[in-house]
């Protein structure tokens, strides 16, 4: 798990109307089981930690 596996969710959330129903479900296991079955295993911290970091790119 890591910051740029957020990323990486980020992006498919991006892309994925399915995805971002699932993510909604109650529960850090249940993101964690949705971002670990798409191939970016991460938190919930590592996701908000990565859209911080996205922030510091936009100018």
């Amino acid at each position: 798990m890591s910051v740029d596996n957020g990323e990486r969710f980020i992006r498919l959330l991006e892309t994925d109307s399915e995805l971002r129903r699932k993510v909604r479900e109650p529960g850090e296991s249940a993101f964690l089981h949705h971002s670990a079955s798409v191939g970016a295993s991460c938190t919930p911290c590592e996701v908000g930690s990565a859209m911080i970091r996205g922030m510091g790119t936009v100018s």
